[in-house]
């Protein structure tokens, strides 16, 4: 999938977790927003290398960062210094929400990367072997466009279960 496509979908998965942790709406999707950009950055930057084939360039995953184990530690990675920030400023109020959107990030990236050719790593035998449920290319504009579609909605019900006071 495309980087695009991780951040919304991890934007809407975390911020309807976060949702049932939390009613501050706007404190949660600054949490999701910034553990998703930062924790599916990290893991493509770390995790994908571009090689050269006669079909042209193709991307290559690294059992380094796409298996479900290693995703959540990079998942977690970049929340540090957000747990710091978090505690001064909240004090333990929000830290269990920035834990909670570190430990999602990582696995809503491979959820994404299992529906492309590449798919994840698995460790089988003691050999790292490629694990797919779908075959679609990574740039596939309707799956993209489906993962994405899926995150915005997320996301809505999210705002709406955290400000359902305002309906009713």
């Amino acid at each position: 999938m495309k980087l695009r496509t991780h951040y919304v979908f991890s934007l809407g998965v975390i911020s309807l977790v976060l949702a049932f942790l939390s009613n501050n709406f706007f404190l949660s999707f600054f949490i999701a927003a910034y553990s998703s950009i930062l924790g599916n950055s990290l893991i493509d930057r770390l995790g994908h290398r571009e090689l050269l084939t006669g079909r042209g360039y193709i991307p290559v995953r690294s059992p380094l960062t796409h298996t479900y184990p290693r995703s959540v530690l990079w998942g977690l990675l970049p929340t540090i210094p957000l747990i710091f920030l978090i505690h001064y400023m909240y004090g333990y109020y929000a830290l269990i929400e920035v834990l909670v959107s570190g430990v999602i990030v990582g696995p809503t990236h491979m959820f994404l990367d299992m529906f492309t050719e590449a798919g994840v790593y698995v460790k089988k035998r003691g050999r790292w072997r490629r694990f797919a449920l779908a075959h679609y290319k990574y740039d596939n504009p309707v799956v993209n466009g489906l993962a994405i579609f899926a995150g915005f909605l997320l996301l809505l019900i999210a705002y709406y279960i955290t400000n359902s006071y305002y309906y009713f």
